[in-house]
């Protein structure tokens, strides 16, 4: 046993002076230690550009990525001085990153190429469909039903079968609530159509027209839900036309820009904005 560990030992002493104290040794430890830095080089370079693919505003631009040493170079071009210093800052936040040289040069605007919004696109209306699908076979209401889902540049078009009014309605307001979604096309059958809405019986003609407009003047706020600090605490009601607000509004301009997008609705007469401001 002592032999054996004394044999390694003379083994690896041997090799450290052949690679410390000879030319052809100092020679191989440093093509050694080069592939290695190249190997962690690489890795480092594979980390940044996933982070700016993480980005949705680098994602959208050609960044060229090199790393030596662990010092990473980034050039192409940006839009503005503020894309240049996030890709800077994102790039020195990697793990390993010792150095960030930002060589992109800003081209005010500077617009995607035509590739890459494409593939954006695509893969946003893949994540869509996977969200509303998990979203659907949670819902307690729609479990069971067949709903098929399609997504193109973001615009969700649901098809199949349920068996009343509400879950149909219910179903696009699923759709609706997801990220990125700017419109639903609701092609449900009803299997029902008598069926009356549970949470609304004996509703008038009127009183259904009213509800409608305040669902879709909340699904109109909705969609601007990144513009806001708690969009799901404004509620809307509608009167013969006329849309009330209420609920806590983060600023003056949150509130301002509530009632433009009520205005656009279609069928809206009329705004009472009672949105309270709670911020600065």
């Amino acid at each position: 046993m002592r032999k054996s560990a004394l044999g390694v030992v003379l083994i690896i002493i041997a090799v450290a002076v052949y690679l410390y104290f000879t030319p052809q040794g100092r020679t191989l430890a440093g093509r050694i230690f080069g592939w290695s830095q190249q190997a962690t080089d690489l890795a480092i370079s594979s980390k940044v550009k996933a982070a700016f693919a993480l980005s949705k505003r680098l994602s959208a631009y050609d960044i060229n990525i090199a790393t030596k040493d662990g010092v990473v170079t980034i050039n192409g071009q940006v839009p503005t001085e503020v894309d240049k210093d996030l890709a800077g800052n994102v790039a020195k936040d990697v793990p390993d990153v010792k150095n960030v040289n930002n060589q992109l040069q800003v081209q005010p605007g500077l617009k995607p190429s035509e590739a890459t919004v494409r593939e954006g696109m695509r893969v946003s209306d893949l994540e869509i469909r996977a969200d509303l699908n998990e979203r659907l076979l949670a819902s307690q209401a729609l479990q069971g039903h067949s709903i098929q889902v399609g997504v193109q540049e973001r615009i969700v078009t649901l098809t199949g079968r349920v068996d009343t009014p509400a879950q149909k309605a219910g179903a696009e307001q699923l759709a609706r609530s997801v990220s990125n979604v700017v419109d639903v096309v609701n092609n449900l059958t009803v299997n029902n159509p008598a069926a009356a809405f549970p949470e609304s019986p004996g509703l008038s003609a009127a009183g259904a027209k009213d509800k409608d407009l305040a669902t879709r003047v909340l699904f109109a706020l909705f969609k601007e839900r990144d513009n806001f600090v708690d969009i799901a605490a404004i509620k809307t009601t509608s009167r013969e036309g006329i849309v009330t607000l209420t609920g806590p509004a983060g600023s003056r301009a949150e509130r301002a820009l509530a009632e433009r997008i009520v205005r656009e609705v279609d069928g809206v007469k009329g705004i009472n904005n009672q949105l309270s401001v709670t911020g600065k």
